[in-house]
């Protein structure tokens, strides 16, 4: 009898261990799950990584999203929180060279903006060429959106610069430019400052004789930033004074003329993972009369007559033409 006694009640309580583990691992219908305790705030990660789309960036998806709902133009704007001289943080591939950046052959984002690399011309002889151009606009149609355009009429002068790239490489920077935002004084040295493919020579040939020139995307002159490593690439010394310059100027002439801003934007356009771009794309807008007075969007060839560059590293020699 004692034997049987204890049988029963060793059966009794594995039956409460088998219930007892059931219930606390959930296995039973209706049964919370208790192996793997979540705060709020975990729980809502989760929830927020799994409705994530493993297949678009979040660079794409904004632009699918602005393209569906009719607020974005030819080109999307690299949305990202910013203020005065900030970092848009705009690109989801800014850590893995694999993904290609939007200034990059990428023909999903470069379908929308309508200017592929491979669409710019040659080059052939001028230092720039001119973009989407019709004949009302002989130096082509910037591509700004409707919210950039509206920012730029409500608050002012901005400015804002992409970060770096995974390469070390510089982005597009977008600012209005106006009476209160231009240079100030003499401008700093920035001769510390090494951009991607900085592989500086010297040629008699050249006015100056160095190759290289650290080219602002927004001209000091314009926006007062100097020693900014996002506002600086490695130009041809052709780019910077021959292709960029007078552009720079002209809408320096118009602030000074009118007292009125100006929506502007610098963007660098390299091929694959090359350290050096292979030109820029300038665009800009009078803000006040709707570009009716200064309106271009042009693309600047980043060579040098009578010199071979190497893009992908910077390196360079003269070609003997």
């Amino acid at each position: 009898m004692l034997r049987k006694s204890a049988y029963k009640q060793a059966l009794s309580i594995g039956t409460a261990v088998v219930l007892g583990f059931a219930l606390f691992t959930g296995s039973l219908d209706g049964a919370p799950k208790l192996l793997s305790p979540q705060s709020d705030e975990q729980a809502a990660a989760l929830a927020e990584k799994q409705n994530e789309s493993p297949s678009r960036t979040d660079d794409e998806a904004d632009l699918v999203a602005r393209l569906e709902s009719g607020t974005a133009s030819s080109e999307d704007s690299g949305n990202g929180s910013d203020s005065v001289a900030t970092d848009t943080g705009d690109d989801a591939s800014a850590d893995s060279v694999a993904t290609p950046i939007d200034e990059v052959e990428n023909p999903d984002l470069n379908r929308a903006r309508g200017v592929y690399l491979s669409s710019i011309p040659d080059y052939a002889g001028n230092p720039y060429v001119a973009l989407r151009t019709d004949s009302t606009h002989p130096l082509g149609t910037p591509s700004f959106t409707l919210d950039e355009y509206e920012r730029a009429t409500e608050e002012g002068c901005f400015k804002k610069f992409s970060k770096l790239d995974s390469l070390g490489r510089t982005r597009k920077a977008l600012a209005c430019a106006g009476p209160e935002s231009l240079g100030q004084g003499k401008r700093g040295d920035i001769s510390r400052i090494h951009p991607a493919g900085w592989h500086q020579q010297r040629y008699d040939f050249i006015p100056g004789q160095s190759l290289y020139n650290r080219c602002h995307l927004i001209a000091w002159s314009l926006c007062g930033e100097n020693a900014n490593r996002k506002n600086l690439l490695t130009g041809t010394r052709y780019l910077n004074e021959t292709g960029m310059l007078p552009f720079e100027e002209q809408v320096l002439g118009y602030i000074h003329d009118t007292g009125n801003h100006v929506l502007y934007r610098v963007t660098p356009m390299y091929n694959e993972e090359e350290l050096l771009c292979r030109g820029v794309r300038l665009e800009a807008q009078s803000v006040e009369d709707h570009g009716k007075t200064l309106c271009f969007h042009v693309y600047c060839y980043n060579l040098q007559p009578h010199v071979q560059i190497d893009y992908a590293t910077g390196r360079n020699q003269a070609s003997g033409d």
